[in-house]
């Protein structure tokens, strides 16, 4: 899907005839079609140039081949019978790719825009300069590392689960679906865009547009089948075990026929049969791909949380740790300052007084400047183990006509007399050396 030289540039034949030819126009003239990458029961791929901005994007083409055919560039339906259906499929495409377009995850194809034309929707997607995991397990060489295997699914789950965070299913996980870059990061491709409509219809039709043997969970192939996140687990530790023994696993529906006749699973556990791999991480792919939903992994989170446990954990975003050493000295610091200061203040007042009754205490102008954009803090107490409630105190300003110090203040006034300094010295060795 995301690789230029994998497009077809011959000329059309049978296989091909429904599909946008080199050189046809989308969006008024914004896409450009360059050739055919792909298709499946569902959709027509195309690799495309974006006129506007000048660049190479894929362009997915809403076609549900089994009611559909083209006159021109339209797209339209074989019987009026499936018109309802046909423009169900094709809003349940556009509106759930509108929902792919909001995620950000650095592991999920990127959605540039989303559109009808020709009576279909389409999708621009980004380009992709890689090769996908069908691919690599097909060719000649040794396969991947276990390693790099198990970072791979690792960071596969983690852009699951931001999707099903959405309540959103991909329904189409599979190794032709994920692209490995040039760097080696996985992305995850080809959401299965109104696959949910099409469950509803009838089973045939289920079938056809829906399913994809070995990867496909058992709900999928019938008519109002229950869909969740596991179903979308099962098809990503399938795809895995995959990857691992080199050949696909099973159909799911004849794993449920012989389960359901007390027969074993024809599905070999991977467990135990593969050394370089911990045992865990093999348990936890075949619990994923369990027959029966209920006994699935039921969240990608907690997938990853079982075989995650020796990579490094992703920590919230905050601020560094305070260095309590430094902080107890700044506090003292301050506390002195605004205790003279006060004193300061005290022998003023005796010594001058004040007509109205008041005294005004002369705060030097670095203490108003700096009071000016600082914050109060109060002492730092052993019983406070928030990070945040401690900077929540310092968003409370000191006003700034006090005339006491805060620890900012002396922490920036450091700053500048240090500056102060390294320019004296400077100086002071160009005079000299010079």
């Amino acid at each position: 899907m995301a690789v230029a030289q994998d497009v077809h540039t011959s000329e059309p034949t049978s296989e091909m005839s429904e599909s946008l030819t080199e050189g046809d126009l989308l969006l008024g003239d914004q896409f450009t079609i360059l050739g055919r990458l792909g298709s499946g029961g569902f959709g027509i791929t195309y690799l495309a140039k974006d006129n506007y901005l000048d660049r190479k994007v894929v362009i997915k083409e809403c076609f549900p081949e089994v009611f559909c055919c083209r006159t021109g560039t339209s797209v339209h339906v074989r019987s009026t019978s499936n018109l309802e259906k046909f423009r169900s499929i094709v809003s349940m495409f556009a509106r759930e790719a509108r929902s792919i377009a909001k995620l950000r995850h650095p592991n999920i194809i990127g959605v540039h825009r989303v559109f009808e034309d020709n009576e279909t929707a389409y999708i621009a997607l980004e380009l992709v300069d890689g090769h996908n995991l069908l691919e690599i397990i097909e060719s000649k060489n040794d396969g991947l590392p276990a390693e790099q295997v198990q970072d791979i699914l690792i960071r596969l789950l983690d852009a699951v689960q931001v999707v099903h965070e959405q309540d959103l299913l991909h329904r189409d996980i599979s190794p032709d679906n994920i692209l490995l870059d040039k760097a080696g990061n996985p992305v995850l491709i080809d959401f299965g865009a109104a696959r949910e409509e099409a469950s509803r219809e009838t089973r045939a039709l289920s079938m056809v547009l829906v399913v994809k043997d070995g990867y496909s969970p058992h709900e999928f192939y019938f008519a109002g089948g229950k869909q969740t996140p596991s179903s979308d687990l099962y098809a990503l530790a399938a795809t895995f075990y995959h990857v691992i023994t080199g050949k696909a696993p099973p159909n799911s529906q004849i794993r449920m026929a012989d389960v359901a006749a007390g027969n074993p699973d024809p599905c070999e556990p991977l467990v135990g049969r593969f050394k370089t791999y911990d045992d865990t991480f093999l348990k936890a792919i075949d619990k994923a791909m369990s027959v029966l939903p209920k006994d699935r992994l039921q969240s990608a989170r907690e997938w990853r949380e079982i075989i995650d446990t020796n990579g490094e954990k992703q920590q919230p975003f905050g601020l560094p740790p305070i260095d309590q050493t430094l902080e107890k000295t700044l506090i003292r610091l301050v506390s002195e300052t605004n205790e003279q200061l006060q004193r300061t203040e005290a022998q003023t007042n005796n010594a001058e007084g004040s007509s109205d009754g008041r005294s005004r205490l002369v705060v030097p102008q670095w203490v108003r400047d700096f009071n000016e954009e600082t914050v109060q803090r109060k002492s730092i107490s052993h019983s406070v183990s928030s990070y945040v409630r401690r900077e929540d105190a310092l968003k409370r300003k000191y006003d700034s006509h006090t005339g006491r110090v805060t620890v900012k203040s002396i922490m920036r006034l450091t700053g500048y007399l240090t500056v102060a300094a390294l320019v004296a010295l400077f100086s002071y060795t160009t005079v000299f050396a010079g």
